[in-house]
């Protein structure tokens, strides 16, 4: 990470995680800041789940803009269902985002994210048990200091990057206006050795408006929208086999190559994305009234290639929506007295369509390699998704001295969710049931029925009561100690990946009990920070996806399952570090160290016993370190020379098998990445040239990997994403 994504006094910076500005050093709270200038000159921001890779003890994984996967402390989301929220929650400028597809938005024109580690159920919109990622805006100015800019970037893969923020005052000190875009183009990587074609070519175009106003001094409004333009073609997974001597299987050799895939179906997904929000503060002599709305809207289509083979077995087509509403109303006291408090309301209604398809075509029918042997199949999956849920919360502290303070907060919650679920299925669809197999999944005219024919609707309410409990000593202006106690709530959900009624159940509510003790330090005249924490997780029915036995058999040998795992533990520090000996030269560096483990785990129905299993994405060991040195170059400007690595420790794609020496396509090994800029700026500091090498080592390392379902058809291999090699390429920042 580049060390100027910190500012040379950590203490200095300014967050809100406690829903307040508070300096980062004095807020009892483990949260890693990240400023601007690592989001335009350092060149981070094409999807949110960037900026886990720069926090301790916290992975997420994406190939392209995608859904991200986010863990935090082993706290994460390996679920695929739209309608099952994060353990991590996601706000774009305060505003709560469920539907985990709609937060992969790039990040650009920003003042910070804040990261916080540790379940949040007092002071943030919906209750999780990871954390929550804060992601805040560069807003328009009343000042006239805007911060206008346009940047330029071009890489490998022919990766063409524009993006802009521009701003102006339209009434001085009473109404400014700041529009920003974001446009990303980038070729295919992958060679797909069946067809011949590139493949994962990612257009991403977002843009948003922002309006503020203060028609009195004590009246603030900030209206924002956004829409986004998502466009990937082509599929970034392939099946990877374990034959030790390369052989073929059904007339399919899988490549061994990083760039290579090779698949017969289509793969491609068309994403549109529309949200905003109205921001309002008003003072009331001593006190702030806030209100926050917010709406959030979701369209995507796709087809894939579900085996990622070019043997015809399954391939895929769906088509969702989602819309949600929010709306967030707090009262918060001035900080000047002992006591201060917040106290507030939050709504939340969220309604998800969803329609997949998924078949296997008759032989002759398209492109497909001699020896396939799955039998014709046809599947319609269809549900109807409704939440709603409402909270009433309060966090208060009061100061015994003006070095010894406790925090205590609370949170109770109601939440009603309801689906309505179809599923048809003809496991032997027959060749003349089909008019046009281009648009295979509106096309089917045969027949349905079997066990994978079923309907079903289920209902849930659940309570909760979330809290935490936070002592905290101030030894002086630059250490803090604190501890703290939180009970965390993520909300139940449904199976909506069911494909056997024997899988469509609820599953319960996650709930987590947090003990955290931390320190926070400056030293040197702010020039070095040092924070260090260590935690202990009672964690129950945690939520997961696991492959478990069929009862009886019946339409298969094994079902998908999400369920509850009983009971399981995480342990773990973190300590992170930032100094600046001398003007120009930065340090960072941040150590996670993790201890996860399934305490109890039985999968449903008579299927293994996974006590003991360690969590996905659950590293033991992950270690950032990066520097920087700027130094002048005579009248002519300065330059910057920064670097950055990241060690990650070995970790599991999957909760089972977790098989390193057979099953090596589940587990990536230890890795190193290492990436390398210099930039130059002018002495106007108006323009900035920067050169970059991500990778720089060009380690092969995987992005994530699936278990493979098709032993039976003689596809020995795992599903697994190759993470990019060696990139480069060049950005021009303009500043006016």
């Amino acid at each position: 990470m580049p060390a100027d994504a910190y500012s040379a006094e950590a203490g200095g910076i300014v967050v809100t995680a406690q829903r307040r500005e508070e300096r980062l050093q004095d807020v009892p709270v483990a949260v890693t800041a990240l400023d601007r200038n690592l989001f335009t000159v350092g060149g981070l921001g094409r999807s949110a789940n960037e900026v886990l890779n720069l926090v301790p003890n916290a992975s997420a994984g994406t190939q392209q803009h995608g859904r991200p996967r986010w863990w935090i402390r082993g706290v994460g989301a390996g679920q695929q269902q739209l309608d099952l929220a994060s353990p991590v929650g996601f706000y774009l400028d305060d505003v709560y985002i469920s539907n985990a597809s709609a937060t992969g938005l790039p990040l650009f024109d920003l003042e910070r994210v804040e990261v916080l580690r540790g379940p949040q159920g007092t002071l943030w919109g919906k209750n999780t048990t990871g954390g929550a990622i804060n992601v805040i805006s560069k807003r328009p100015s009343l000042n006239g200091s805007d911060d206008n800019y346009v940047k330029l970037e071009y890489g490998s893969y022919d990766d063409k990057i524009a993006e802009a923020g521009v701003g102006t005052t339209l009434v001085d000190d009473r109404l400014a206006a700041r529009v920003s875009f974001r446009f990303d183009d980038r070729d295919g990587r992958f060679d797909n050795l069946f067809t011949g074609d590139k493949s994962s070519q990612v257009k991403d175009i977002v843009l948003r408006g922002q309006l503020l106003a203060k028609p009195s001094d004590t009246l603030e409004a900030l209206l924002s929208v956004h829409y986004r333009d998502y466009d990937t073609d082509g599929t970034y997974w392939t099946t990877a086999s374990y034959a030790a001597d390369g052989a073929v299987r059904n007339g399919y050799a899988p490549s061994t190559d990083i760039n290579d895939i090779s698949t017969n179906a289509l793969e491609w997904s068309r994403s549109k994305q529309f949200g905003g929000s109205l921001h309002l503060d008003w003072d009331v002599g001593d006190f702030t009234l806030t209100s926050i709305t917010g709406y959030e809207r979701f369209k995507t289509r796709g087809a894939g290639d579900s085996d990622y083979t070019p043997l015809e077995i399954s391939r895929s087509y769906s088509r969702a929506r989602s819309s949600q509403w929010t709306q967030e109303l707090r009262l918060a006291s001035s900080q000047k007295d002992r006591l201060s408090w917040i106290i507030g309301l939050f709504y939340f209604n969220e309604d998800i369509r969803s329609n997949s398809y998924s078949a296997t075509l008759p032989q002759g029918s398209v492109p497909a390699l001699a020896g396939t042997t799955a039998p014709d199949a046809f599947s319609d999956t269809i549900y109807r998704h409704k939440a709603e849920s409402g909270a009433v919360f309060g966090s208060a502290t009061f100061a015994f001295t003006d070095s010894v303070k406790l925090t205590l907060g609370g949170r109770w919650t109601r939440e009603t969710k309801k689906v309505d679920f179809d599923r048809l299925s003809s496991p032997t669809a027959d060749a003349t049931g089909w008019s046009n197999y281009a648009q295979w999944w509106n096309s089917y005219t045969g027949t349905y029925g079997g066990p994978g024919t079923f309907s079903g609707s289920l209902k849930r309410t659940w309570d909760a009561f979330t809290y935490d409990i936070t002592p905290s000593w101030n030894i002086d202006r630059n250490n803090l100690l604190y501890a703290k106690f939180s009970h965390g709530v993520k909300s139940g959900g449904f199976n909506t990946a069911a494909t056997l009624p024997v899988a469509l159940i609820a599953v319960r509510p996650e709930k987590l009990d947090a003990y955290e003790a931390g320190y926070k330090s400056s030293w040197l005249d702010g020039r070095l920070t040092f924070n260090a924490t260590a935690f202990h997780y009672d964690y129950k029915d945690v939520q997961v996806n696991v492959v478990g036995p069929n009862p009886g058999a019946v339409g298969g040998a094994t079902v998908s399952y999400l369920q509850n795992a009983a009971k399981a533990k995480v342990d773990g520090a973190e300590f992170e570090l930032t100094f600046a000996p001398v003007a120009g030269l930065q340090f960072n560096a941040a150590l996670g160290l993790l201890d996860t483990e399934y305490k109890t785990f039985q999968v449903l129905n008579g299927g293994a016993n996974l006590a003991g299993a360690q969590f996905v994405r659950s590293p033991k060991v992950t270690l950032n370190a990066g520097a920087s040195y700027s130094f002048a170059v005579g009248d002519l400007g300065k330059i910057e020379l920064a670097a950055d690595a990241r060690y990650t420790s070995r970790q599991y794609y999957y909760v089972t098998p977790q098989d390193k020496v057979n099953r090596y396509y589940l587990t990536q090994k230890p890795y190193t990445l290492t990436n390398v800029r210099v930039t130059y700026t002018t002495r106007d500091e108006r323009i900035s040239v920067t050169g970059f090498v991500n990778n720089l080592f060009d380690v092969r390392y995987l992005n994530h990997a699936l278990p493979g379902a098709n032993p039976a058809l003689g596809v020995t291999g795992d599903t697994v994403a190759w993470a990019d090699p060696l990139t480069a390429g060049g950005a021009v920042f303009f500043r006016f």
